[in-house]
C-alpha cells in the first residue's frame, strides 16, 4: 500500500472516530439528569394519635385500622404509577403507609428508604400531650387567646408560628422536664432546612439514576412548613391523612405542580374497592 493510500485511510479513520464522539456520545450524567422527576409528597395515614387528639411529632403512633386502610385506597389509585424509589420518616406510621402504598400500587418490590429527617416537626417536652389541654398556651405566645383565634388569625403563616411557639416554650422549659436540648422542640426554620435538604437530594440522586417517579412519605406539619417556603400556592390549609402534593425537579429545582394536599387519588381508589 503506498504512502498515499496510508495516508488517505488513516485520516478516514480519524474522521470517522470524530464523527461519533461528537454527533452520538452523550455522559450519561447528562442523559439522566434531563430527564424529570416527579416526587409524590404524601402525607401518612390515620393514626391512634388522629384519633385521640394528641401531639405526636416525633413519637411513634401507630397506624389505626383506618389509616392503613387510607393507605391502600390511595395505593390502588396509584395503581398505574411506577414507582422508582420510595422514602419515609423513621416513624412507623409514614413508613408502615408507603410500604401499603406500595403493595396495592403494584410496586411491592421497590424498598422504602428511611430517613429521620423526614419525620415529623419535633414538640420536645408537650409530646404525647392531649392539643386540647396545650392549644390556649401555645395561642398566647404570639398574642391570642385561644388556639382558634390563633389559627385563623395567622392564615397560612399558622403551621410555622405553631412550630416555632412549641420551640420558644420548650427552649424556656414551661414544662418543667429534663429533655436534653437535641430532644426539644424545633424550631419551623430548622424543619424547613432538613426537609428542603433531603427532598433535594431525593431529587438530584434520582435524576442521575435516570429520573422517575418517587414516593416520599412525611407528616402533616413537616410538609405544611416545608411547602410555605417554596410555592405562591400554598394557603395554610390542613392536609388530611394520605393526601398528595406532587413536586417536580427540572432545571435543578424542585416545584410544586398540581393541587397541594389532594384526596383524589385516595377517593380513586376507594371507589375501586367497591
Amino acid at each position: 500500500m503506498s504512502f498515499k493510500q496510508r495516508f488517505t485511510l488513516l485520516l478516514a479513520t480519524i474522521t470517522a472516530g470524530l464523527t461519533f464522539a461528537v454527533g452520538t456520545y452523550r455522559p450519561q450524567s447528562i442523559l439522566a439528569s434531563s430527564k424529570p422527576v416527579t416526587i409524590y409528597l404524601t402525607r401518612h395515614g390515620e393514626t391512634t394519635a388522629n384519633v385521640m387528639m394528641r401531639v405526636q411529632g416525633w413519637s411513634d403512633f401507630p397506624l389505626t385500622k383506618n389509616g392503613v386502610k387510607v393507605a391502600d385506597n390511595l395505593g390502588r389509585g396509584l395503581k398505574h404509577t411506577d414507582f422508582k424509589a420510595a422514602y419515609a420518616g423513621n416513624l412507623t406510621r409514614q413508613t408502615v403507609t408507603a410500604q401499603e402504598v406500595l403493595r396495592y400500587s403494584g410496586n411491592k418490590k421497590v424498598h422504602v428508604t428511611q430517613n429521620k429527617d423526614l419525620r415529623e416537626g419535633g414538640y420536645g417536652s408537650f409530646e404525647g400531650d392531649p392539643i386540647a389541654a396545650d392549644n390556649n398556651k401555645i395561642a398566647q405566645v404570639d398574642g391570642y387567646q385561644t388556639g382558634d383565634e390563633f389559627m385563623k388569625k395567622t392564615g397560612k403563616d399558622y403551621w410555622n408560628k405553631l412550630q416555632d411557639a412549641y420551640h420558644k416554650l420548650d427552649v424556656e422549659n414551661s414544662q418543667q422536664t429534663k429533655l436534653a436540648a437535641a430532644d426539644r422542640a424545633e424550631s419551623a426554620k430548622a424543619v424547613q432546612q432538613r426537609m428542603t435538604t433531603e427532598l433535594n437530594h431525593i431529587a438530584k440522586t434520582t435524576a442521575k439514576n435516570g429520573g422517575g417517579n418517587v414516593l416520599v412519605v412525611s407528616s402533616g406539619m413537616s410538609i405544611n412548613e416545608y411547602l410555605s417556603t417554596m410555592s405562591s400556592k400554598y394557603d395554610g390549609k390542613p392536609l388530611k391523612n394520605a393526601a398528595v402534593t406532587k413536586l417536580i425537579y427540572k432545571h435543578g429545582k424542585l416545584q410544586v405542580t398540581g393541587p397541594i394536599g389532594t384526596l383524589s387519588y385516595v377517593n380513586q381508589g376507594a371507589k375501586m374497592n367497591h
